[in-house]
């Protein structure tokens, strides 16, 4: 889909312009018209279309008006000459008659339209049915339809300004997706004040027809888009959207600051699987996965914005603090030192000889740089002719505090003069005083970040989204198992039966440890063949989905005698129950098979009987998110999983490498690779079990959740001891 017309078309109609400056469609009109002024030219409201030869035509469409800031105005599109063909359609009209006249655009032969008027989904019923009727409209006559409700697009290199925003952006590399066209004009005035540039905005609205990945897939070969910004609310595409954003990364930054991450009004739990795997940490996991930027605030947003205007789209990790300041470069060094990513640069002897012959005697060498509180700009030239030429720096953070003989504005040159040798990150800290050296900075395409932790913030945000995945797919289908559960009918998730379960886990060389005892006189032979104990008696059933919270786990039993002791007490605990007795409020589980109403008794499929065996327990489950697909998790195990809640997540398919890097990434790593003189446990065996389960979920669609808690892992082997699964 070619959507160049959003940002330079050489022909627009303006539907609902207005000579009233307190509406949309003057404002639309303004901002046009300024843009095809031609140089030397002042504002007022007279001015000839026909100046230069590359001024798109403006058409503004009013039917009060026969000229609108010396445009000519006509009453309908059908009014314009059919000779003229136009590029771009923006409409700033009522809600009710907006779709008459996006169908007047279509039987005008336009494809590209901007609907800037609200009144749509966002008021309720009525405005939904009306924004289906755009979609029915839009893919009729082949129309490439941005918002409704939208504030329109900017394009800074091709003076477009089809928007109604206060201002036009300074030109830059940047591209500004946003789901909010508030956050974008707020943020598109600071960037003004700050110096930062873009190269394009986009307000996309309810998104009725083109949403976040069209637009991504336009930018992603946009010449004049170094980076790109992205603010989100939801996602169209959640697969589609990490597949470009995968593509994207490797080429230029993506940052995303995604809104809505809190817990509040989440769906019941139905494992410890769905309360680890929130939807907001699943968004993160599939940033991670994607190469993209994760940021948490508009602060953050704004300063990865800051970051690139400086040239800078690669991560820049070993660090020295230049400064005349010591108590921020003591502040500046701790953020450093207490990042992710990000390290204080070891300056060698020699280069700190150099330092002490051109600095005075007081001045610190080490890193931070400390030139003092009365250095002029000539002692900070001397330092950046030795820093700058050393190839274990990647970069050099400049700060600046002012004092009374501070030279800020030939401070502020220097960097202009040195940063081709070594990329210099300003921070010039404080207020009047500091205006020359940020209006300098200004005009020559140059920022300042306000304070250390917005720099240091920036650059360890860069270095973190640079880490991706290899490329996963998954493996073959299981036609057998998936016809199995085919003719299921749609309805609340249910638990699978233990055989079910069993048979899909060993066509994934998955096995679940233990024998099933379906009649107590079979308990002797199954003890005979795990041979030594202690062992372990769970009651298997559709009823009960949480085993321990409902005390069907009987551990430490050493004999026989013991066992059947087990089994004769909880044969009684759960034949005498219904099922509705051990089911957390917030579920709804029934057996497979049988139908709604009142139950007697839980039905036992059997007893589990496990040897204990020592280990680690880890827990190892899957999600199946509404946006993207199944979700694998991996954390410490067992009673403490949601406790803790020390996981990582990766979206699926993941390979064992990918398994990996998610084990890595717990907190509680260190308990896994062994303490105090203990063996690292076999993180191999880990791996297979959930690459193994990736395939699983990726080729059953029908399930929704699975738990494998815990699973013992020692130095030798990895054990599933329990699982659940529900469809």
């Amino acid at each position: 889909m070619n959507l160049t017309p959003f940002f330079n078309p050489k022909s627009v109609a303006v539907i609902g312009a207005s000579a009233d400056k307190n509406k949309v469609g003057y404002a639309l009109m303004a901002n046009l018209i300024r843009e095809v002024r031609p140089p030397g030219v002042s504002g007022g409201p007279t001015l000839s279309l026909e100046v230069r030869p590359q001024d798109r035509a403006i058409y503004p469409i009013s039917l009060s008006e026969k000229e609108i800031l010396g445009v000519k105005a006509f009453a309908s599109l059908k009014d314009i000459p059919a000779s003229e063909k136009i590029d771009l359609a923006l409409i700033a009209v009522r809600a009710d008659i907006v779709p008459q006249v996006l169908t007047d655009c279509g039987e005008r032969g336009i494809k590209n339209v901007t609907i800037i008027s609200a009144g749509f989904r966002e008021v309720g019923e009525a405005g939904i049915a009306l924004e289906n009727r755009l979609k029915e409209i839009a893919h009729k006559y082949g129309i490439a339809l941005l918002g409704p409700n939208c504030l329109g697009t900017i394009d800074a290199n091709s003076d477009l300004n089809a928007s109604f925003s206060a201002e036009k952006p300074l030109k830059g590399g940047i591209a500004f997706l946003s789901q909010s066209g508030a956050l974008g004009t707020s943020l598109l005035d600071v960037s003004i004040k700050e110096g930062v540039g873009f190269s394009k905005f986009i307000s996309l609205g309810n998104e009725a027809s083109l949403t976040e990945i069209e637009f991504l897939e336009y930018l992603a070969d946009d010449n004049d888009t170094k980076a790109i910004l992205i603010y989100l609310e939801k996602l169209s595409d959640g697969r589609k959207f990490m597949e470009l954003v995968s593509k994207i990364s490797k080429k230029k930054p993506v940052v995303v600051l995604k809104a809505g991450r809190s817990e509040r009004g989440m769906r019941a739990v139905m494992s410890h699987t769905g309360s680890l795997a929130p939807d907001s940490a699943i968004f993160a996991a599939a940033l991670k996965q994607s190469g993209a930027i994760a940021v948490e605030s508009i602060r953050e947003f704004f300063n990865m914005a800051k970051l690139f205007e400086l040239g800078v789209f690669k991560p820049l990790r070993n660090l020295v603090v230049l400064t005349n300041g010591g108590g921020p470069s003591v502040v500046t060094a701790d953020l450093i030192d207490l990042s992710k990513s990000l390290s204080m640069a070891e300056l060698s002897d020699p280069v700190k000889q150099q330092l002490q012959k051109v600095l005075p005697s007081m001045a610190a060498v080490g890193n931070p740089v400390d030139i003092i509180g009365d250095a002029l700009s000539a002692r900070y030239e001397e330092a950046l002719k030795i820093l700058t030429v050393q190839e274990d720096v990647d970069a050099i953070i400049l700060m600046l505090t002012p004092q009374m003989m501070t030279e800020v504005e030939a401070t502020a040159k220097l960097i202009s003069q040195y940063r081709s040798k070594k990329p210099i990150i300003p921070v010039f800290l404080g207020g009047p005083t500091i205006k020359a050296g940020l209006e300098y900075f200004k005009q020559n395409e140059l920022i300042n970040f306000n304070f250390p932790k917005d720099a240091v913030e920036a650059l360890d945000n860069l270095a973190l989204g640079e880490v991706r995945p290899p490329e996963t797919s998954g493996g073959p289908t299981s036609p057998t198992w998936r016809s199995d559960l085919t003719n299921l009918e749609v309805r609340p998730p249910e638990m699978l039966s233990y055989d079910k379960t069993v048979g899909l886990l060993k066509e994934y060389s998955l096995s679940l440890d233990g024998i099933l005892v379906k009649e107590k006189s079979k308990l002797i032979s199954a003890i005979s063949k795990l041979g030594k104990g202690p062992f372990a008696m769970k009651v298997i059933s559709a009823d009960i989905v949480h085993k321990t919270d409902s005390g069907a786990v009987v551990l430490n039993i050493k004999s026989l005698e013991e066992a059947n002791t087990a089994w004769d007490s909880m044969e009684k605990k759960f034949r005498n129950h219904t099922p509705q007795d051990f089911r957390r409020s917030d579920l709804h589980v029934r057996p497979l098979g049988t139908s709604e109403g009142p139950t007697f008794g839980i039905q036992i499929e059997g007893m589990l009987v496990q040897r204990m065996d020592a280990g680690r327990e880890v827990i190892i489950g899957m999600k199946r998110d509404s946006t993207f697909g199944p979700t694998i998790l991996f954390g410490l195990g067992g009673i403490m999983a949601e406790a803790i809640k020390d996981t990582s997540l990766r979206v699926a398919p993941i390979d064992e490498e990918e398994a990996l890097n998610m084990m890595h990434e717990i907190k509680g790593i260190s308990i896994l690779n062994g303490m105090r003189g203990e063996k690292a446990v076999d993180f191999e065996s880990l791996a297979k079990i959930l690459a193994n389960l990736s395939r699983l979920v990726m080729e059953h669609s029908e399930i929704k959740e699975i738990d494998l808690n815990p699973v013992m892992v020692t130095d030798e082997r990895a054990v599933i001891v329990d699982v659940r699964v529900m469809v």
